[in-house]
């Protein structure tokens, strides 16, 4: 029996056929663009975004059956999902409007109504979001108010999750338990849609889909579905979780003493957790708590608001030699740009807060910074700073994370930033702890691919099933005449923000 993880990111989407033991027979991928109108919004196409699915689907399981997997042997579809972007369809589950992503912070005015409704604490303790713009609900507010065209013609509000689901062919529309807790609408000790948010939004809950524990079997690949990906309607369509989620699961956080570095176009820190944490310093550290994708437990959750995406800026901008050089050569452009870096602590700071802070800080008014430039400095000093910094940062919330009673034995990566030696040995030294990466890289649709195991009784557990395909692949160690230096300048690092904060809060964003 094999099955398959659909991951379905920012930037790009992701399918894999795995065995029982989690051996992949067939990936694909592909990327999209994010479509920014004004200077601050991200949206995306819907339609581009399924069109890429059924291609990396296709892909996959054309791969599988090359290597001798039968169409009929693919049991199970589930799906991780990018959270908190939001649309509205039609009955028929036609997009209105382009989906609005999570990094789009427009709905400020909107989040502030709704804490004027339902105090910001309580929202917290309810959902387990601490009040953003990027919920799915300050923006669907935003597009009421906005877009009151769109109303009358709207039947429910939907990620991605759903739309793709019903895509493929389930009945309803279905959203799992930890992608309803991105929209900041969902009840996590009830599991279900909060009457008390939705009547301070003015919303009625006909406007959302139903929602399924992951592992929920919630259809089949439709005929049209089946065809086109070359499968059969046999093939169960599964709950799944957020990407963030999916990921933990499949790096192997099973417990309280793993830890995962998720580190993408975005990075953060997820941690398993027995236990709802929406108290008041989880708030003010902006913590987020949700459903995981193993039912009864919580998924803890800091983000910056980039990773991968700093180090893309600064390609984007200022490395057209490594450019050149990685076309010439046929090498990543990514390590060309990091092969001249600095293997000590650079002696420039980044303040990576370039769409404002995440925690602990939660400073929208934030902005980047590179501090420590001498006439000596190079680019490649900057690009080691922005590696250092984005470390830095994650150490702070790995810190308030430990202060909190969390003791990790390791911290897992996921993302592309894994298949970086360099950067993992700068995150062993900065952190001053083991650093594992794992054999399975897209962590994602493994996670995903083991709740679709677990929901067709391979294992009777998601954990019985992490223990058989989880693997890591490489641990590595600090160094500790690195970590003393690294140390020095984190202590450095940890007074930037606070120094920087006046001048971003005098008012000079706006001049």
């Amino acid at each position: 029996m094999y099955v398959i993880g659909l991951d379905v990111g920012t930037t790009g989407c992701k399918a894999a056929v795995f065995d029982e033991a989690g051996t992949c027979f067939g990936r694909s991928y592909e990327e999209f663009d994010i479509i920014s109108r004004r200077p601050g919004w991200a949206e995306q196409s819907p339609q581009i975004v399924m069109d890429a699915v059924m291609r990396v689907l296709g892909d996959a399981a054309a791969q599988a059956k090359a290597g001798g997997v039968q169409a009929r042997e693919i049991a199970a579809l589930c799906p991780s999902v990018l959270g908190e972007e939001i649309m509205p369809v039609d009955r028929q589950y036609r997009p209105l409007r382009d989906a609005i992503l999570g990094m789009d912070y427009r709905a400020q005015a909107q989040t502030r109504q709704l804490t004027d409704a339902v105090l910001a604490q309580r929202i917290f303790d309810i959902t387990g979001f601490c009040p953003h713009p990027m919920g799915s609900l300050p923006t669907i507010l935003w597009m009421r108010q906005n877009e009151p065209e769109l109303i009358a013609r709207t039947y429910r509000y939907v990620t991605f999750t759903e739309y793709i689901l019903k895509r493929l062919g389930a009945q309803e529309g279905w959203i799992d338990h930890p992608q309803a807790g991105r929209t900041m609408a969902f009840d996590i000790a009830r599991k279900d849609w909060s009457d008390e948010l939705l009547r301070a939004a003015g919303l009625d809950r006909d406007l959302f889909c139903k929602t399924a524990v992951p592992g929920q079997i919630i259809g089949h690949l439709s005929r049209e579905a089946a065809e086109a990906l070359g499968l059969t309607q046999s093939t169960a369509l599964v709950a799944g979780g957020q990407d963030q989620t999916c990921a933990a699961l499949g790096a192997g956080l099973i417990d309280e003493e793993t830890g995962m570095d998720s580190h993408g176009t975005i990075e953060g820190i997820g941690v398993m957790s027995r236990r709802k944490t929406t108290d008041e310093s989880a708030f003010h550290a902006g913590v987020s708590c949700y459903a995981y994708t193993i039912p009864g437990r919580y998924f803890l959750m800091s983000s910056s608001q980039v990773g991968g995406l700093l180090l893309k800026w600064f390609k984007n901008n200022f490395s057209l030699a490594e450019q050149q050089e990685a076309q010439r050569t046929g090498r990543g452009v990514y390590d060309v740009m990091t092969q001249h870096a600095p293997r000590e602590p650079s002696r420039v700071l980044v303040l990576p807060h370039f769409i404002g802070s995440g925690p602990p800080w939660n400073d929208l008014a934030s902005r980047g910074a590179i501090v420590g430039l001498t006439i000596d400095s190079t680019r490649h000093d900057i690009v080691k700073s922005i590696m250092d910094s984005l470390t830095y940062e994650f150490k702070i919330n790995m810190q308030y994370y430990e202060s909190r009673g969390f003791h990790f034995r390791e911290m897992r990566v996921v993302g592309g930033v894994s298949k970086s030696p360099l950067w993992m040995q700068v995150k062993a030294d900065i952190l001053n702890r083991s650093v594992s990466t794992l054999r399975e890289k897209d962590a994602a649709c493994l996670g995903a691919a083991v709740i679709a195991m677990r929901a067709m009784g391979l294992y009777p557990s998601c954990e019985d099933a992490v223990r058989a395909c989880v693997r890591v692949d490489r641990v590595y160690e600090p160094d500790p005449a690195r970590a003393r230096l690294y140390e020095e300048q984190y202590e450095r690092y940890t007074h930037l923000y606070e120094a920087l904060k006046p001048f971003y809060h005098a008012g000079w964003q706006a001049r």
